[in-house]
């Protein structure tokens, strides 16, 4: 299948499961014959990750592997299109300058689409950390004959990557589920004050909230997409919300981080909630649920994707009723949640 065709088929809304999946399948083949980097969850004690001061930059065959999350990889596609093509309104006539923050060997969340623009309007950074990456990403050009477009890669840290003009889109997803180890954070509060006014960054929000998952949640059969949603019958509870990050809040949210003892550890202010009474309190684990509006109408709901698994925080248990916890995300060589026992507020109604 043809490059066109496989961006032709990713973004139609009438495509079937199978044709999706098999899209991204023939995108994977190639890309991995090619770029000479097989897809790999990579599991391997930090088996070629690179540890920087601000997360973990994955290795670049688990970054590959990322387009095997069928659902993750089909509604960021279609938000990056959506955002481009509103790019296009609020910039008419301009040549789109666009960066790509932690492309990994595939490029995926932009490769497909590129046919489908006139290459004299987009001028296009790929960034990466890993050299072999874009040496991946190089070959991938010249196979799918896209060096006529104005591309160029660099080699670097997205958490400090100063681009030289303002960009219209920017492009990173650097995350795990509930933002723990990549620097997501950190990448974006460094390329939102990059964008020019009305510029667009992706992803445009996510959410971390605290809910309750029960113990014996039974994961649903994925879809062909990869969607793991749990049975019908089951269902968790929402205490509150976390964080939620956006390219509006992030800046504020950057300096109101406050220093630890350890000066290089910094944290954001802690969202405060109440473990409620329920009468069956002790059938539930306490889990972070992530969500993910990608632009506009594309959305990653819980359970749909790798990154929007509910994350068991088992180190909670025993739950206890009106028991109260400061919940702050901890910046750093490995961003995460950590939590705190507050004087709690004991709940007088049971449900």
């Amino acid at each position: 299948m043809r490059l066109e065709q496989i961006g032709s088929v990713l973004l139609d809304q009438a495509s079937s499961q199978a044709q999706l999946h098999q899209a991204l399948d023939d995108f994977i083949q190639i890309c991995g014959e090619v770029g000479g980097i097989l897809p790999d969850p990579a599991f391997d004690a930090w088996s070629g990750d690179s540890l920087l001061a601000d997360g973990v930059a994955i290795a670049p065959q688990a970054a590959a592997n990322c387009a095997r999350d069928y659902q993750r990889a089909v509604i960021f596609m279609r938000g990056v299109n959506a955002a481009m093509a509103q790019c296009r309104l609020l910039f008419p006539g301009e040549t789109l300058h666009i960066l790509y923050a932690g492309c990994g060997p595939y490029a995926t969340l932009l490769l497909p689409l590129l046919p489908l623009y006139r290459h004299d309007k987009l001028r296009i950074c790929l960034l990466d950390i890993h050299q072999r990456s874009l040496d991946s990403v190089l070959g991938l050009l010249e196979h799918f004959q896209l060096t006529h477009h104005n591309i160029e890669t660099v080699q670097g840290d997205a958490c400090t990557y100063v681009h030289p003009n303002k960009l219209h889109l920017v492009i990173s997803e650097t995350m795990q589920k509930s933002l723990e180890q990549e620097p997501q954070f950190a990448v974006t509060a460094q390329l939102v004050p990059q964008l020019r006014t009305r510029g667009i960054f992706i992803p445009q929000k996510i959410e971390v909230r605290l809910g309750l998952l029960p113990k014996r949640l039974e994961q649903g059969e994925p879809s062909i997409l990869g969607l793991r949603a749990p049975p019908a019958h089951v269902g968790h509870r929402e205490i509150g919300a976390v964080l939620s990050l956006t390219q509006e809040n992030v800046t504020s949210l950057s300096r109101s981080a406050s220093s630890q003892e350890n000066e290089q550890q910094r944290q954001l202010p802690p969202a405060v909630l109440d473990i409620p009474a329920l009468s069956d309190l002790d059938q539930y684990d306490a889990a972070l649920f992530t969500r993910i509006q990608v632009y506009r109408r594309h959305w990653l709901e819980d359970h749909a994707a790798e990154i929007t698994l509910p994350q068991r925080r088992t180190d909670l248990s025993p739950l206890r009723a009106g028991q109260s916890w400061e919940i702050s995300y901890q910046l750093g060589s490995y961003p995460r949640f950590t939590f705190q026992t507050t004087p709690g507020r004991l709940a007088a109604t049971v449900y």
